[in-house]
């Protein structure tokens, strides 16, 4: 083991070239302003701590870092294959890649925004005083590529390119020159902001070229011995602090040693159930695959430990084809055609999907009336939060009481529920005072709009289109004279509907009669939302009137009960 110095500079240009990362780190997780935060420090001369590499000539799988900044990048695209074969060397970090990834972004890379515009680290070159919101001097500023900033905005990256080979008091002095015809100074002022550039160039130029700044602890394993299991170890251990490694995050460490395709196949499965804006976890996919391997629910990296964990990956890998991707592509199927889930606003737990997977590998082509029970579980675990405390426990109460040895039956929907009223002592059954749970308003709209259209409201691109809860009746109106509704019948799924937020925001406070007939007249169906045909049919009759405002309330509420009955409590 031995600790070096070495530049900036020389670290960015043998990134992807000589340095890489291992398959057992996980995505780039930083901000914008965790990012900001340790330039800042670099720049007022703090230490950053040292980084961690590994020299090794293993076959490991190795993954570039990103030249563009993405924080939803697919890792797949990123592997190396050459780097990876055995007796290729490479130098694989341990402990660094936020820190070293961000540098590598300021200083020769780009950050990728949501809308997927590439941007750039700008940087203002006469900082000197404490931002007293952020409490940093050096605030960098992320800046569109495209349209590129003028002084006193300095781009970094011009250091490696523009400004490769030239001296820092040759650039200071043609910044502070283009400076001179841009500010508007005094000659004191002049004098002093000239000092703060020539300043902040140098200690820019320092960081880059300098030997100062950054140390490393390389583990030499070309030369010493530092087997991948030793390896193994020390992650785990110097990612216990810093960007927090979870459950899954230590059993993939404990797995990876034991197969070359867990990792990719998980993520895989991870990808496919992850539908539109829904983030399904890798820790709840292992939840199913331990519970059906008769391993209990906990995440535990034990459990891939020594021989049995060595059996128990053979297993994995040795069904995945045959019997786990079939499982996971019938719980794609049915998070998209009958849940049709693309939100995860309107999912409480995701450990309530467990269960079905479990039963989806047992029985992959379930039948029309096993996915309305599967449903119905789904709904009623969603309302009545019955996987809110002592998951796992529970998770592993529901296996090995009733889906053990579900295969070829139906899914056991009234043994779930009676081991839910017995042991758990939760509710089983949705009513209308279920229904009127004003903290449910927005699972509830989600699942009717499913059910009147066969699709849902969240699948939308653009963000404005976005759904609002809104009021059918102007909640602005209802309260006041003459009126003078009480807020509970005003806060009602009586009178909630699901819009798109820019057409709630023209719709204002109109009142509903001229709102819903100018929609109607225009050929807009006002069925789905109305629901009740008496008033879709004649939109007139939504008069702003007490009583007859209470009467469309009441038989809204009761129609949206008729439909979504059935359903959440089917048998």
């Amino acid at each position: 083991m031995a600790y070096k110095s070495r530049s900036l500079s020389s670290i960015i240009s043998a990134v992807n070239h000589e340095i890489f990362l291992p398959h057992i780190q996980r995505s780039f997780v930083w901000s914008e302003t965790q990012m900001s935060k340790l330039f800042d420090s670099l720049m007022r001369g703090y230490p950053i701590q040292t980084f961690l590499f590994w020299k090794t000539k293993e076959e490991i799988k190795t993954r570039r870092f990103m030249q563009k900044i993405e924080v939803d990048i697919d890792l797949h695209t990123l592997y190396d294959e050459s780097k990876s074969q055995n007796e290729v060397e490479k130098v694989l970090v341990l402990d660094g890649q936020q820190r070293l990834q961000t540098l590598y972004c300021i200083y020769h890379g780009f950050l990728k925004s949501d809308a997927g515009v590439l941007k750039e680290a700008y940087l203002d070159i006469t900082s000197i005083n404490v931002d007293t919101i952020t409490e940093q001097i050096y605030n960098l500023q992320f800046v569109d590529a495209r349209t590129p900033e003028s002084l006193p905005l300095f781009r970094v990256k011009d250091l490696l390119s523009k400004y490769e080979k030239t001296a820092s008091e040759d650039i200071s002095d043609k910044v502070n020159e283009e400076l001179d015809g841009i500010l508007n100074e005094s000659a004191d002022e002049k004098k002093t902001r000239e000092r703060i550039v020539r300043k902040n160039i140098s200690k820019l130029r320092s960081i880059l070229t300098e030997d100062v700044h950054f140390w490393i602890e390389e583990l030499d394993g070309t030369v010493n011995e530092y087997p991948y299991k030793t390896i193994l170890e020390i992650f785990v251990r110097v990612n216990s602090g810093g960007t927090k490694l979870d459950a899954s995050d230590l059993m993939f460490a404990a797995m990876k040693e034991l197969s070359a395709n867990i990792e990719e196949n998980l993520e895989d499965a991870a990808l496919l159930l992850s539908n539109g804006n829904i983030n399904f976890e890798i820790d709840t996919i292992l939840k199913a695959i331990l519970l059906i391997n008769g391993k209990g629910a906990t995440v535990d990296p034990q459990k891939f430990k020594g021989g049995e964990g060595i059996t128990l990956v053979n297993s994995i890998d040795g069904n995945w084809d045959s019997n786990y991707l079939p499982a996971f592509q019938a719980l794609r199927d049915f998070i998209i055609t009958d849940l049709k889930l693309d939100n995860s606003k309107i999912i409480r737990s995701y450990n309530s999907l467990v269960p079905i997977l479990i039963y989806l590998y047992f029985n992959p082509a379930a039948t029309p009336e096993n996915k309305s029970r599967l449903k119905a579980f789904y709904y009623k675990a969603q309302i009545f939060n019955w996987f809110s405390s002592q998951t796992d426990g529970v998770l592993e109460a529901i296996f090995n009481r009733t889906l053990k040895s579900c295969a070829g039956k139906d899914f056991p929907l009234s043994d779930i529920q009676e081991y839910f009223v017995n042991s758990r002592h939760t509710r089983i059954n949705f009513d209308m005072a279920v229904l009127e749970d004003h903290s449910l308003r927005f699972f509830f709209l989600h699942l009717l709009y499913v059910e009147t259209n066969s699709s849902s409201a969240f699948n939308v691109k653009l963000k404005n289109n976005a759904p609002h809860v809104d009021h059918i009746y102007p909640k602005s109106k209802l309260g006041k004279e003459p009126l003078l509704i009480d807020a509970k019948d005003i806060n009602h799924i009586g009178n909630y509907r699901l819009v798109g937020a820019s057409d709630n925001i023209r719709k204002r406070a109109e009142d509903p009669e001229s709102y819903f007939t100018n929609l109607k007249n225009s050929g807009i169906s006002i069925q789905k939302h109305l629901l009740v045909e008496e008033y879709s049919d004649d939109p007139a009759k939504l008069k702003m009137d007490r009583k007859e405002y209470l009467k469309f309330k009441q038989k809204r509420t009761m129609k949206i009960f008729e439909i979504l009955e059935p359903i959440i409590n089917f048998v």
